[in-house]
């Protein structure tokens, strides 16, 4: 049986307000949240297999920008495109395959938006790279 017992933690400000972002992009409560992240931390054993889902969340939650995401998200396996319908969706990667909407995983790009601070890099005018834009945004 899986007892539960409340707990006291003593976190800085700004490492509260992080785990309230994540849980908030994750689509559950900072408590489960973090549970989720002791959990990955403490499951340490190779035979461990996250899902899809996991992997995913995962990325997004470590990275700091569109590329560290796509970065991330190519080492698991996918990557982050522009859906023709609009949003953005998974794809499969190296061979691109559409899996899922990011909305599935409860994250939608006004989150991530916010989170990185510009926009998705696909949607730069042509001729610029997606450091140049970022730049940009930051300027304005």
């Amino acid at each position: 049986m899986d007892t539960r017992r409340t707990v006291t933690v003593d976190l800085p400000e700004a490492l509260l307000l992080a785990l309230g972002r994540a849980a908030r992009s994750a689509g559950c409560s900072p408590s489960d949240y973090l549970r989720a992240v002791l959990r990955g931390a403490l499951d340490r054993t190779p035979a461990r297999l996250r899902t899809e889902g996991e992997e995913i969340l995962r990325a997004v939650n470590l990275s700091a920008d569109w590329l560290e995401l796509q970065r991330r998200l190519r080492s698991a396996g996918f990557v982050l495109r522009r859906a023709p319908e609009g949003g953005l969706a998974i794809h499969s990667w190296p061979v691109e395959r559409a899996l899922l909407p990011l909305r599935a995983l409860g994250l939608g790009e006004a989150d991530l938006t916010l989170r990185f601070g510009t926009g998705f890099p696909a949607d730069a005018p042509r001729g610029l790279r997606a450091s140049d834009t970022a730049r940009c945004g930051r300027a304005a």
